[in-house]
């Protein structure tokens, strides 16, 4: 594993990550993840206590990581390099204090410019995925808000920027089938275009960290370009 570094300093790290590689070990797993490229070039990162329980009775520590993309989404996962670092980095995650901005290819044609999508997420009894607006909800519904910026479109399809002001798992892959333009490649969230990967990236993401402003992005994918 050769992972692409987008932004380094005696801080933070960031990497460019493939769409297809899960960023840490889930439950009863044995595939190699980013954390196990981690362990090999970033020892150091393992110093930070960040311990997670798996259901399989796993307890691994997280190191330096202070997010997480999913499998199919590419893009930048940024590692913390020091405590302090972590702490503040989890904080400001916690308070909506780093802007993350992602790039989707998403079915059909949006005619509004810009709009925001406000709807809280939550699972439903029989069903294990995050649904906007539950009508049979399960355990707790909880804030979600997504803005969106029309970029282009072609071919029936349309590119647009997403920035989540709030951080639910998978807002954006269930924000964008509860307008009914979903990601993709997302068979998960309701896709009917067959697709070799998820056509979600993480873009850019920003941040002020010891009075010093961060901009790390990366280019968009060719497979985006309309």
């Amino acid at each position: 594993m050769n992972l692409p570094i987008s932004f380094e300093d005696d801080n933070v790290v960031a990497f460019n990550k493939p769409a297809g590689l899960v960023v840490h070990p889930f439950d009863y797993s044995s595939e190699e993840t980013l954390l196990d490229y981690l362990k090999e070039k970033y020892p150091q990162t393992f110093d930070i206590s960040n311990e997670k329980k798996l259901q399989d009775g796993r307890i691994i520590n997280l190191g330096g990581l202070v997010h997480k993309l999913d499998r199919d989404t590419s893009g930048i996962i940024l590692v913390a390099k020091n405590q302090k670092t972590f702490d503040s980095l989890k904080s400001f995650f916690k308070e909506r204090q780093i802007k993350k901005t992602y790039i989707a290819l998403v079915e059909g044609i949006i005619n509004d410019n810009e709009f925001v999508i406000n709807a809280p997420l939550g699972r439903e009894k029989k069903n294990y995925r995050q649904v906007a607006n539950p009508t049979n909800l399960r355990g707790e519904l909880r804030e979600a808000i997504t803005n969106v910026k029309v970029l282009g479109n072609k071919n029936g399809n349309t590119l647009v920027e997403l920035n989540p002001i709030t951080g639910r798992t998978h807002q954006l892959r269930a924000h964008m089938k509860y307008i009914k333009h979903p990601i993709i490649g997302d068979k998960i969230y309701g896709t009917i275009i067959d697709n070799q990967r998820l056509m979600l990236h993480a873009q850019k993401i920003e941040f002020i960290l010891n009075d010093k402003k961060y901009l790390i992005e990366t280019e968009i994918p060719k497979e985006f370009n309309i």
